[in-house]
């Protein structure tokens, strides 16, 4: 009798401690966690996103201490591929000097399920419209909040979109926005452009996308609309035009690309341009290797460097908006380039 009850004793034991061991595994590792009572829980304010997420942030001040440390203590740094390196650079821009203060506007935040946020606080801002600061996927808990995955993001802070999607296997994190021109002369034109951070281990990583034999084709950046003119040394400018899509699938990524090519002469600004020609493309892109790989170089890295092996001087793109400007009706909303979603 005895022996049987010890028996039954051992095997209860045996089965708690595997079911204890289940729930360890599923355990998410909260990377930095802050209680909260439950109004705050309900309806954080933005400064509950900037305290949760930026170490040494001074909610009295609404300052943080520079340079930017995210709650872990990594630096909020940003590297995207250079030209002597990669096949295209990233995005060209500079830095603009720091705010002081951190507003609402610094603020991107999407609910992507219950319990469930994705959180980009942007301490700082290019010339380009870019902004860059820390991004997480926060969970609500039953006493606060907790950082289950934490990265830095550089990506357009202007009607922003934040979203997951899973290629082969991997989570990555998706960030779409806008750039828009500051031509007062002609009709504001906002372009779009598409960010992707694969994540690994709880941390989401901003890498280049690299060949089969490793390397670099250019940075996870994708302009869903862009336009480049050129001088050509018979004196026409030539002008390029980008139409593109990024599409998600569970085995991979398809970027899309329609180029459209004009030749017009300055010194007859009343003709209108002539169609020199059309060309359209697609690349795949997948995470093979721990690494963000494509099948190819992009067509529009292709046909510019064609142009400017051909003696072909660029000219400067036009300008956009640094900061975001303030909410717009519908009614007065800006032009959107063709390939942008509205």
């Amino acid at each position: 009798m005895a022996t049987s009850m010890m028996k039954q004793l051992v095997m209860l034991t045996g089965v708690a401690l595997a079911l204890t061991g289940c729930a360890t595994t599923k355990l998410a590792p909260g990377l930095c966690q802050r209680d909260a009572d439950f109004n705050v829980r309900s309806a954080p304010s933005p400064d509950v996103w900037f305290a949760l997420l930026l170490h040494g942030y001074d909610k009295e001040r609404n300052v943080v201490p520079r340079p930017a440390v995210d709650c872990s203590g990594a630096p909020v740094v940003w590297q995207d591929p250079v030209q002597d390196e990669c096949r295209e650079a990233g995005p060209p821009a500079e830095p603009l000097p720091p705010a002081e203060k951190l507003t609402e506007e610094d603020l991107v935040m999407v609910t992507t399920q219950a319990r469930e946020r994705l959180v980009w606080v942007i301490t700082r801002r290019y010339t380009n419209g870019e902004g860059v600061g820390p991004v997480a996927r926060v969970l609500t808990t039953e006493t606060g909040f907790s950082v289950e995955a934490l990265g830095t993001l550089r990506a357009l802070p202007l009607r922003a979109e934040l979203r997951m999607e899973r290629v082969a296997g991997t989570e990555v994190l998706v960030a779409e926005g806008d750039a828009c021109t500051t031509d007062a002369s002609e009709e504001q034109v906002c372009r779009r452009a598409v960010r992707i951070m694969p994540l690994r281990s709880h941390r989401f990583f901003g890498e280049a996308v690299s060949s089969k034999d490793k390397a670099c084709l250019g940075a996870a950046w994708f302009p869903l609309s862009r336009e480049l003119s050129f001088t050509l040394p018979s004196g026409l400018r030539r002008t390029y035009e980008l139409a593109s899509t990024v599409s998600f699938k569970a085995d991979g990524i398809t970027v899309q690309e329609q180029v459209q090519v004009t030749d017009s002469d300055p010194k007859q600004p009343a003709v209108a341009p002539r169609l020199y020609r059309r060309a359209q493309d697609h690349r795949e892109l997948t995470v093979q290797d721990n690494v963000l790989q494509g099948s190819a170089p992009s067509l529009w890295v292709r046909m510019i460097e064609q142009q400017l092996l051909a003696g072909a001087k660029p000219l400067p793109e036009q300008e956009v908006l640094p900061r975001t400007p303030p909410s717009v009706s519908k009614e007065a909303a800006p032009k959107t380039a063709s390939g942008a979603k509205p």
